[in-house]
């Protein structure tokens, strides 16, 4: 109850804020490309996911902006060993309701409709789901993982491009987030961080 305590406070603070050179609420979804890295992870792939949810955008002036988001985002790892010339495959899934918030810089172009724009700020991330599967000969046996820390803080950085669809807006980003902290919550401080490459397509409804 508390992490979506948190999320309602973050939205209202910039809801409330006076209008200024623009403000957006939009919807995003796209794809995560995502992994785990550390001194502690050895030999590992990455895994695909579905990252999608909100954003507001509050627009200073024509330069900057800070856009708050709240998501789904499936991230992870995988694994291949051969064992008796079989494929044992190991999936790690990770799901959190992720919160970052995005510091802007919007690149203007003469004469062009287009917006360029630079970003990077912090995140935090609930754990929601922490499974594994191993998939050998066939068949496959799931479970949950313990000693996973139920909040993941991190750092993201990208960029994106927006298009005018009427007073509205449709654009795409690409972004990378890094964890900042372990995932591991065993005691035996591990270093295993999440790592995550993300496309993204989102539409922006003008509320100014």
């Amino acid at each position: 109850m508390k992490k979506y305590f948190i999320l309602v406070l973050i939205f209202a603070a910039f809801t409330s804020v006076s209008f200024g050179q623009g403000m957006q609420l939009g919807l995003k979804a796209g794809v995560n490309f995502a992994n785990v890295v550390g001194d502690d992870v050895d030999g590992v792939d990455s895994k695909t996911g579905f990252a999608g949810g909100l954003f507001f955008m509050y627009q200073f002036n024509k330069l900057f902006a800070i856009q708050p988001e709240a998501y789904y985002t499936m991230k992870g790892a995988t694994d291949e060993e051969a064992i008796l010339g079989e494929t044992a495959t190991l999936t790690i899934s990770l799901d959190y309701i992720e919160v970052p918030i995005l510091f802007k810089v919007i690149i203007p172009i003469e004469n062009s409709p287009i917006r360029p724009s630079v970003f990077v700020g912090p995140y935090v991330a609930f754990n929601t789901t922490a499974k594994q599967k191993l998939e050998y000969m066939g068949e496959s046996q799931e479970a949950d993982i313990e000693d996973v820390a139920s909040t993941d803080f991190g750092l993201v950085f990208g960029a994106g491009l927006g298009f005018p669809v009427g007073t509205n807006e449709v654009g795409v980003d690409f972004r990378y987030g890094l964890g900042l902290t372990s995932l591991d919550d065993s005691g035996e401080d591990l270093d295993i961080k999440n790592s995550v490459f993300n496309i993204n397509a989102y539409f922006g409804f003008n509320l100014h």
